[in-house]
């Protein structure tokens, strides 16, 4: 990994802490369901990528174990705060299903972070995370 691709991952890592460190309260309104099923469809997109790079050996294990870690964090977060706040009138469901996308899009990435240089693993998470992607984006809209 070169110095621009550790520049970039620094500040793909900044840009989520600040992205979900806004959206732990209030009520979930449509405008608020959208903006959090983006916020996972990215991470379970940053998340693809990422194992698409352990796949290939193309990322270092502190990198891939660091990320994986900083990734499933903040879904864990997400699936925590969709779990929990209220939520406006007739979008209960949708919000409490992304709740349920964001634990999985965690755990599959949690896997990730144990397993930083376990190629097959890698390999195997790189669909379920584009599914989990474009179910997030169908939620978005």
């Amino acid at each position: 990994m070169d110095v621009a691709d550790s520049s970039r991952c620094v500040a793909v890592l900044a840009l989520l802490a600040v992205v979900v460190a806004g959206c732990n309260g209030g009520t979930v309104d449509k405008h608020a369901l959208k903006r959090d099923a983006e916020k996972v469809g990215s991470l379970a997109s940053e998340g693809e990528l990422l194992a698409n790079d352990v796949s290939k050996g193309a990322s270092t294990e502190y990198f891939a174990r660091v990320h994986a870690k900083e990734l499933s964090q903040a879904a864990a977060d997400l699936a925590d705060a969709l779990g929990k706040r209220p939520t406006s009138p007739g979008i209960t469901p949708d919000v409490r299903r992304l709740s349920r996308l964001a634990g999985k899009v965690s755990m599959q990435l949690e896997q990730l972070h144990l397993h930083p240089t376990d190629r097959q693993l890698a390999q195997s998470l790189e669909q379920p995370l584009k599914h989990d992607a474009d179910a997030a984006d169908r939620l978005a809209k």
